[in-house]
């Protein structure tokens, strides 16, 4: 085994890799099925945004030893990943990296042959503090977190590490290519591989319950405006001038990183809602409340500085909002982006979650959320550089309902982290994954700030909840 030491800190525990090993999907995807997907406009957005990374961690007390994984639990785990890749087989592609004058348009390519790579490790660090809601150093997150193989000028664009916890549990991390697959299509990647895994040995002669196929069909993406030979070029220019704004977002070369998460259960965001209409007559939604609460926040945290207008950043799913609709099942990224800006100076939660909810009450309107999308490309990088606060993920997804892996590994994770968010500015959004009335539901937000600037964070969280109690009773 081959021991990677992080040498960072007293903090990082090693993380050994045991075993590496490429999965191909089985069956291989039938012979009519296209080989390769051009990027759609939507898919260019993201095309050179650091890739999405998560980890989901599951309590296993009953799991002896890494030995003890190897031998139970990884040929069920790699089987029905290889299952699951049959019915999604543009993850095993592979994407050129970055786009370069005079190159073909970028698709995803598939061959029969391609794999994803599986990483599979043990790790000596304390399971029940890294699956916490308090600050944790994203260095010891990271280990855990599978890389991207690149293979000279084309990248893998799924990886996949899953990590022992010897008598505590286990952690399965991904990493995703951005421009392959938004949210909603990775939830249904997920759910699919998860109900495979949960069959066990039935898998071979049961049909997955609920299963809709993945839509590929390129053409239901309708591109008028002529979007996606724009972005090529604006993609082109930017690579030429060298532009690097995309990083002015990245905290994880600072070795005060950390990533922590809080809770807006219903009541807390029921209060807050009522507060807000009566500061702003706002009738906000639980996303607009929690995203303007942790913006709010944030620019709180940070302090004097950055100019007089504070920005927000957040996407909306376009399937149903562009004309004709784009079936559900469509496979590949449909996000619309919004920006939101308001004054720094007098930013509250408050003020904070009406500005978001006029930008989503505007997007009602027909045609709405592609008005501005010529500047997408472009406007993503003025928001990076002004250090914009933005969205990964949604409630609305279900993560934790999608990742239940059955009985022996507990059924549905204690914990889903966006870890990425560490490197594009963004909260981690997702539904509370604390089930039972007394957990609260509502919604689970992730945040990664340098520490100084978390304390001041988690003060401004705590003031809001005293400010809603004593309002409200």
């Amino acid at each position: 085994p081959q021991a990677h030491n992080m040498t960072l800190g007293p903090l990082i525990h090693p993380v050994t890799v045991l075993e590496q090993c490429h999965v191909s999907p089985s069956p291989a995807p039938a012979a009519g099925q296209p080989r390769s997907l051009p990027l759609t406009f939507f898919d260019l957005v993201f095309l050179d945004f650091p890739p999405v990374q998560r980890l989901f961690f599951y309590d296993n007390a009953d799991l002896r030893d890494a030995h003890d994984f190897l031998l139970r639990e990884l040929p069920l785990f790699r089987e029905s990943l290889a299952a699951a890749l049959h019915h999604f087989y543009p993850l095993v592609g592979k994407l050129p990296c970055g786009i370069r004058e005079r190159m073909s348009p970028p698709e995803v390519a598939y061959s029969d042959g391609y794999s994803v790579c599986l990483t599979v490790a043990v790790s000596s660090d304390d399971f029940q503090d890294l699956a916490g809601d308090h600050p944790r150093d994203t260095a010891r997150l990271r280990p855990l977190l599978p890389p991207l193989p690149k293979h000279g000028s084309s990248q893998d664009v799924l990886a996949v590490q899953v990590t022992v916890f010897p008598r505590a549990g286990i952690c399965v991390g991904t990493t995703l290519h951005h421009a392959v697959a938004d949210g909603s299509s990775y939830v249904h990647f997920l759910k699919t591989w998860a109900a495979i895994h949960r069959l066990g040995d039935e898998r071979r002669k049961a049909v997955v319950v609920d299963h809709t196929p993945p839509l590929f069909d390129r053409g239901v993406v309708q591109d008028g405006d002529g979007l996606r030979e724009a972005f090529i070029r604006d993609h082109r220019d930017l690579v030429e001038s060298g532009d690097k704004r995309l990083d002015d977002w990245d905290l994880s070369r600072r070795p005060d990183t950390v990533l922590a998460t809080f809770r807006f259960t219903d009541e807390l965001l029921r209060k807050l809602g009522r507060h807000v209409e009566a500061e702003t007559s706002a009738r906000c939604s639980p996303y607009a409340l929690a995203c303007g609460a942790a913006w709010a926040g944030i620019v709180r945290a940070r302090g004097v500085g950055g100019g007089d207008v504070a920005r927000f950043g957040f996407v909306t799913g376009c399937k149903p909002r562009v004309s004709p609709p784009i079936p559900s099942s469509y496979f590949g990224n449909c996000l619309g982006l919004c920006f939101v800006e308001a004054k720094r100076r007098h930013l509250t939660a408050a003020s904070a979650s009406a500005a978001i909810w006029r930008v989503i009450a505007g997007l009602a309107e027909q045609g709405r959320a592609l008005r501005d999308a010529h500047g997408w490309v472009r406007g993503a990088r003025e928001y990076a550089a002004a250090r914009a606060v933005t969205v990964a993920g949604s409630p609305k997804l279900g993560v934790y309902a999608a990742a239940d892996l059955g009985a022996t590994w507990g059924g549905r994770p204690r914990k889903v982290e966006i870890a990425s968010v560490e490197r594009t500015g963004a909260l981690a959004l997702a539904e509370s994954g604390r089930r039972g009335d007394r957990d609260g539901g509502g919604i689970e937000v992730g945040v990664a700030l340098p520490r100084a600037e978390m304390e001041a964070f988690r003060a401004f969280h705590v003031e809001l909840v005293r400010l809603l109690d004593a309002t409200t009773h």
